[in-house]
């Protein structure tokens, strides 16, 4: 069995925690009566959520994917497919059951959003990720970044392909595909940050950094990544802030994967961040509705920082409890002899 990675679990848990405050600080940014919110919403070079944490997880993805499956030959895809929506639907539909009935009770109609036939949208984890094409849809939870990362799920063999026999030549051909997209950002209805070449580029590059782990591990790298990540975050670069952003979550990863070595040593913190690793994937599916439901009870207030500072502790609170909730019933739901069924169906061996 492969070694753990504490790394991992600190970076996801960072991750979480940006993506939550960026989309906190969001909200008080769009209702009038709150206060703006000062942290982790912008930086000197863009946003912090689509075009830079995002960016960094898919980083992570990759990383992740490539360290526990470096290679898939043809008679293991179905195994991976299907540990792959093992990891992803199972609690994707529970929590969108449960959310989707409740709207429908709200609206009275069970197709309360138009066309049913959009419902596949949200079968296949892609209705967030296609509302800019698709807005009558059933989008309850989790994030755009959900469809994208199904579809890199899917594209993820090829790539292990590419990584044994043309690494240069994809990287090449990923990055030119990235840049291109600074001279014509309008040729896709997609916003650029959401293409899916920009979110591959991301994904491939922590494939490389993975497979060339060496690199990872060199301390200076690490230092030098956080200097020149912490100079774009603080200095406006008079330049397309997309192309900034590319070089902002890139040294950004670098330097968390250094410094989530050092902190995972410190045994006081070392559980939480391995707790919040392992309910990560719960939190950025109830993220959004959770601190919806928590702020919008006071729209009738007018909130001054110090109000949501406390009421983003409360939503970190919730969050948590209801992600260890819904983490635990997605544990107990596998455990099933229903799944562990339907498991041996597609996996016969296991």
């Amino acid at each position: 069995m492969k070694e753990r990675i504490d790394s991992f679990d600190f970076m996801r848990s960072i991750t979480a925690f940006i993506i939550v405050i960026y989309h906190f600080a969001g909200i008080c940014y769009s209702t009038p009566q709150f206060a703006d919110f000062p942290l982790l919403y912008e930086h000197a070079n863009g946003v912090w959520g689509e075009s830079t944490s995002v960016n960094i997880f898919f980083m992570l993805s990759g990383a992740s994917l490539i360290y526990n499956h470096e290679r898939i030959r043809a008679k293991d895809l179905k195994k991976y497919y299907f540990s792959r929506f093992k990891g992803i639907f199972p609690m994707f539909y529970m929590i969108w059951l449960f959310l989707f009935y409740q709207r429908a009770a709200e609206r009275h109609n069970l197709f309360y959003n138009g066309n049913p036939k959009s419902m596949v949208l949200t079968l296949f984890g892609m209705d967030g990720y296609l509302s800019y094409r698709f807005p009558e849809n059933y989008y309850r939870i989790g994030e755009w970044f959900l469809g994208a990362l199904v579809l890199l799920y899917l594209i993820y063999p090829v790539l292990t392909w590419c990584i044994s026999h043309c690494q240069i030549i994809t990287t090449l051909v990923l990055g030119a595909g990235t840049l291109a997209l600074h001279w014509s950002p309008s040729i896709f209805m997609i916003q650029r940050e959401r293409n899916l070449i920009t979110c591959l580029f991301a994904f491939w590059l922590g494939m490389m950094f993975m497979t060339h782990r060496e690199m990872l591990d060199k301390l200076w790298l690490g230092i030098l990544s956080g200097i020149c990540a912490l100079f774009l975050l603080l200095v406006h670069i008079p330049i397309d802030s997309f192309l900034v952003v590319q070089a902002i979550y890139i040294t950004l990863f670098l330097a968390l994967y250094t410094i989530g070595k050092y902190v995972m040593q410190i045994g006081a913190v070392t559980g939480f961040f391995r707790y919040t690793g392992k309910i990560s994937y719960a939190i950025f599916l109830l993220q959004h509705v959770v601190m919806s439901q928590v702020l919008h009870m006071f729209d009738n207030y007018e909130l001054t920082v110090l109000h949501e500072f406390g009421l983003l502790i409360v939503t970190f609170v919730v969050i948590y409890i209801f992600a260890g909730i819904c983490t635990y019933l997605n544990q107990a739901f596998l455990k099933t002899k229903f799944f562990q069924s339907l498991q041996k169906f597609f996996i016969p061996e296991t």
